[in-house]
């Protein structure tokens, strides 16, 4: 064998040995593109990591100092001002004692008393008539006898009519004061038993017509007690 065929052997191997090893790069390679959608599917996904920022900052620079404030100047001395004396209050000159003026005055002439008025005339009273001399018994009589005929005129007049259905009857006594033909004072001295007989006397006794004083009577007071007689009347009989 020849020098030429001895480095053929080599170059030839090597050159299969390099296609074995691209026959299975692609077998692998097409195994891999055949399993990488199965493995996509049951690998869950991978999970997102957060990201957290930290900025560190420098620290703040510390303030400058303020310059010193300059301080005033010191006041300047001022020489000092005369003192003026203040000026004396005028003293007002004393006031004049008062005088006191007497003013003697010199009392009035009386005025002369008036003259004493002349009493009056006194007017001289009439003499007061006599009495007339004091009523005898008759006369006393005949008196009592007009009053109670003056009462039981108006006594049919103010005989109740409710008294007269009820057949009431009586003769009640009414008390009173005559002076001078005026009647006052008039009251119930005794009662009939009837109450409306009792005011029909009182008012027989208030409106009946008394006659004047006789003579002997005038401007005496009497007390007059009288009855008033309330009946029925009888029933008229007609004759043929």
């Amino acid at each position: 064998m020849n020098s030429s065929e001895t480095w053929l052997v080599p170059a030839q191997d090597g050159r299969r040995f390099m296609a074995a090893i691209g026959i299975g790069l692609l077998v692998e390679l097409a195994a891999l593109a055949l399993l990488l959608p199965v493995m996509s599917q049951q690998q869950p996904p991978a999970r997102q990591q957060s990201v957290v920022k930290i900025s560190i900052q420098a620290p703040p620079q510390a303030p400058k100092p303020l310059p010193p404030t300059p301080k005033p100047p010191p006041p300047t001395p001022q020489p000092p001002q005369p003192v003026t004396p203040p000026k004396p209050v005028p003293t007002p000159p004393p006031r004049p004692a008062p005088q006191h003026v007497v003013h003697h005055s010199v009392p009035p002439h009386p005025a002369p008393p008036p003259p004493p008025k002349a009493a009056p005339p006194v007017p001289q009273t009439p003499p007061t008539p006599p009495m007339p001399p004091a009523p005898s018994l008759g006369e006393v009589d005949q008196f009592r006898s007009a009053m109670r005929s003056a009462v039981q005129s108006v006594a049919n007049e103010v005989y109740p009519q409710a008294a007269q259905m009820a057949h009431e009857t009586g003769a009640p006594e009414v008390t009173f004061t005559y002076y001078n033909g005026a009647v006052t004072n008039i009251a119930l001295a005794h009662s009939s038993g009837f109450p409306l007989l009792d005011q029909a006397a009182i008012q027989a006794a208030r409106i009946a017509h008394y006659p004047p004083p006789p003579s002997g009577f005038a401007g005496r007071t009497y007390t007059v007690t009288v009855e008033v007689i309330f009946q029925m009347a009888a029933p008229s009989v007609d004759g043929d």
